[in-house]
């Protein structure tokens, strides 16, 4: 079978004559093709010949219908055409959904995005209630009812307990503290030993993470401070969603003076020296977390003299910042801040210490130095509603 440039309607034309069949076409526009064709079947040829057309063809008896295939984009208009006819013909559903946790006009804006809702369909809010009204036929109404049980979750909460206590090294090591080791009730995070610019000299700064269980915590440090092994300075309790930054200061504001305008009129300001935590957890999976942790330690430091004869003070500060993963009810403690405080010693014999010459032997003067420690702990816990 040899067919050079010839339209697909002579072909086929030739086909139906071979078998005397009558043939029924209704092809538009005649492709030109050129086909040679050798030990095919006349039923393999007439399929190969209106493929290559984009046609189709239907056998019936002895008659031979050939028509242009349809066009997909055609076929689904058509059929969207069909389900909007449908869908008019339906009635209208009314439903209250009452939202619980989530903020309803974002809900709104979402279920809008989505273009859920049929021409007739439409959503309102009711603020007094906080509900939202879905107003269309029955399958649109269930598919937002699904979606808003899906988006309307509370967000988790993170309960994070701290404690900032100032203790020794002999403390820690009670507390099961190991600072850069892996140990059965320590296991080390990480240690970061940063040189942060501070001007005081009699504070050290390099902040240790390790972490702890949680476990009977309170109990421990509470026997500790009873036996005058360390200081509680605070114990705070905050409770914060997930992604969301819960921050936590205890210090003082120092006041100092300010001259403002030509006249040098004074006003009085404040500056803070306060140890400052801002934690941020994110929410993984089977309880564990991520936390963002940024620490300020800000503290008095030197005096400086000012232009006029007075007097301010500097504050001295450090800060860090660092993410660390700990698991709900597990404790991450925070160190490396070392304060040394030094004491003067004054003692006498009354009587004995003012004699001449021997007076000396009665009366001793001398100094210790202390050193402790800044230790923060931190214990977040998720909260299950």
């Amino acid at each position: 079978m040899r067919f050079h440039q010839t339209p697909t309607s002579m072909i086929l034309q030739s086909l139906a004559d071979y078998r005397q069949m009558n043939l029924i076409s209704d092809v538009a526009v005649d492709q030109i093709q050129t086909i040679n064709l050798y030990h095919i079947t006349w039923d393999k040829a007439l399929a190969l010949i209106t493929q290559n057309a984009k046609l189709y063809y239907i056998i019936d008896n002895n008659f031979l219908t050939v028509g242009p295939l349809p066009n997909p984009s055609d076929e689904l208009e058509q059929q969207r055409l069909q389900q909007k006819e449908q869908e008019l013909s339906l009635p209208l559903v009314y439903l209250p959904l009452k939202i619980h946790h989530s903020d309803i006009t974002s809900l709104l804006t979402i279920i809008k995005d989505q273009h859920v809702l049929s021409e007739r369909g439409n959503i309102f809010i009711e603020q007094k209630t906080n509900v939202l009204v879905v107003y269309d036929i029955a399958k649109n109404v269930d598919k937002i009812k699904t979606l808003i049980e899906i988006l309307d979750q509370p967000t988790p909460q993170v309960q994070i307990s701290a404690h900032i206590v100032t203790m020794n090294n002999e403390s820690a090591s009670e507390l099961g503290i190991k600072w850069g080791y892996t140990g059965s009730s320590s296991q080390f995070i990480d240690q970061l030993n940063t040189n942060l610019g501070a001007s005081s000299p009699s504070t050290v700064v390099g902040f240790n993470l390790a972490k702890r269980s949680g476990h009977l915590l309170n109990l421990e440090l509470s026997a500790l401070e009873a036996e005058n092994q360390l200081d509680i300075i605070a114990s705070p309790m905050l409770m914060t969603a997930d992604k969301h930054t819960a921050s936590i200061k205890q210090g003082t504001e120092i006041p100092y003076e300010v001259t403002t305008g030509y006249n040098g009129s004074t006003s009085i300001e404040f500056k803070q020296a306060v140890l400052g935590l801002e934690v941020t957890p994110r929410l993984l999976k089977n309880g564990l977390m991520e936390l963002t942790l940024y620490i300020t330690q800000n503290s008095a430091g030197r005096s400086i003299k000012r232009s006029d004869d007075g007097e301010t003070l500097a504050i001295d500060t450090q800060e860090i910042r660092t993410q660390v993963f700990v698991n709900s009810g597990e404790t991450l403690v925070l160190g490396g801040i070392f304060q040394q405080t030094k004491h003067q010693d004054h003692r006498t014999v009354p009587g004995l210490s003012k004699l001449p010459i021997f007076g000396g032997l009665f009366r001793y003067k001398g100094s210790k130095l202390e050193r402790r420690e800044l230790v923060i702990f931190i214990t977040p816990q998720i909260i299950q509603f």
